[in-house]
């Protein structure tokens, strides 16, 4: 900014704005927020753990970014999951730490022919068109037992809010951040997602829950 321009702002400031009252800090001890995390039990609200992209941007990362740069920004950011767009911001799936982790990306490597380092997100991302969602209003109805039923049943850690009216993806739900908030561990069991299938051969999707 230079001189003129910050001589401007600092003019509107003077001009158009007031000075908030600020008060002593002398006899505060406690950080807003530490009680009411660990009151956080399997009976509050869904919607209680859920990151809400209304309000908090989520990492995004593109189709053709390395798998190694996944990994580097998620670090970075301390977040486990990635959600992949293309080159029209469109959302087309989602990348976690356990997909990187697992065999799956060696395996896609070594079917590929490349290197682990050559491979892309595209390559070993969960593709929207495999995921499932739950929409915001169920969500809003719903306990963080409710939730990890879901999760279990899905054999998923994450699972992506929607708002089916605008066909929107606007959150998404953590096992790790719902175990980090219970204070006690969270196991997915990961085989459930074979069980959905089956029941779903079975039985068709429609019926089931």
């Amino acid at each position: 900014m230079n001189a003129s321009r910050r001589w401007r702002v600092e003019i509107e400031i003077m001009q158009r704005y007031h000075e908030l009252k600020t008060v002593s800090l002398e006899h505060y001890q406690t950080l807003s927020g530490a009680e009411s995390s660990s009151a956080i039990d399997l009976d509050s609200p869904a919607e209680s753990v859920m990151t809400d992209f209304r309000k908090v941007v989520p990492l995004t990362m593109s189709l053709n970014e390395s798998v190694d740069e996944a990994t580097r920004a998620m670090r970075k950011v301390h977040v486990r999951s990635v959600i992949v767009t293309d080159s029209s911001a469109h959302f087309r799936g989602i990348l976690t730490v356990i997909d990187l982790e697992s065999r799956k990306v060696l395996s896609q490597a070594t079917s590929l022919g490349l290197k682990r380092e050559d491979l892309s997100i595209k390559d070993v991302m969960v593709p929207r068109a495999k995921l499932r969602g739950v929409p915001l209003s169920v969500l809003q109805q719903g306990t963080i037992g409710d939730l990890l039923k879901t999760l279990q049943y899905e054999g998923s850690q994450h699972m992506l809010v929607v708002n089916p009216a605008t066909e929107e993806i606007c959150g998404i739900i953590s096992a790790s951040e719902i175990a980090r908030q219970l204070q006690v561990p969270v196991e997915i069991n990961l085989q459930a997602t074979s069980f959905r299938e089956l029941v779903e051969t079975v039985f068709g999707r429609g019926e089931v829950a």
